[in-house]
């Protein structure tokens, strides 16, 4: 990331500005918030927000969407434990790509319903694509799931699908 915005300083110096302000947003949640047992909801979304800009910075190709269904009168009185969404947008980026990378997306929804929070995250992938570190694939998802189970025991519910072409997770926890 930082040798991204080295080579932007000189590109594109507007740019670079931007990069560093989204970099300095990004870190201050994780030296700040993440301490905390409980964060916002507003702050989760708008680290995963910073987090996937500033990949999309690396791949211009990558078409990203979050869309937070929640009402704007409650987000700010929601609180989740921080990071709780992290390894699925990180696997997301990791995983989303296309056979030319011009089809290649992320598609983030967050709503609330009934006094439960759903997060859908879906991205693009080949039907031919193997991840090349088999000996750790599948660590992150594995500790989200002991996370999950310590923090709500059997009041979340955790989905995730796949297709030849896109890869699905669907999480509903209690809030």
């Amino acid at each position: 990331m930082l040798n991204n915005v080295k080579a932007l300083t000189r590109s594109n110096p507007e740019a670079a500005s931007v990069v560093i302000m989204k970099l300095s947003e990004f870190l201050r949640y994780q030296l700040y918030e993440n301490n905390e047992d409980k964060t916002l909801l507003v702050s989760e979304i708008n680290f995963l927000s910073n987090f996937v800009n500033l990949e999309k910075i690396r791949r211009d190709s990558l078409s990203i969407a979050i869309q937070n269904d929640v009402d704007p009168k409650i987000l700010n009185g929601i609180f989740i434990p921080p990071n709780l969404f992290t390894t699925f947008v990180e696997n997301a980026v990791k995983h989303s790509v296309s056979v030319d990378d011009t089809d290649a997306y992320i598609r983030i929804r967050i709503t609330l319903e009934n006094g439960r929070l759903q997060f859908n995250c879906k991205n693009s992938k080949t039907a031919d694509y193997h991840n090349p570190d088999i000996k750790n694939s599948g660590l992150g998802l594995n500790n989200i799931r002991r996370r999950l189970q310590l923090l709500y025991d059997k009041q979340y519910q955790l989905d995730i699908s796949s297709s030849d072409h896109e890869y699905i997770v669907n999480l509903t926890i209690p809030v």
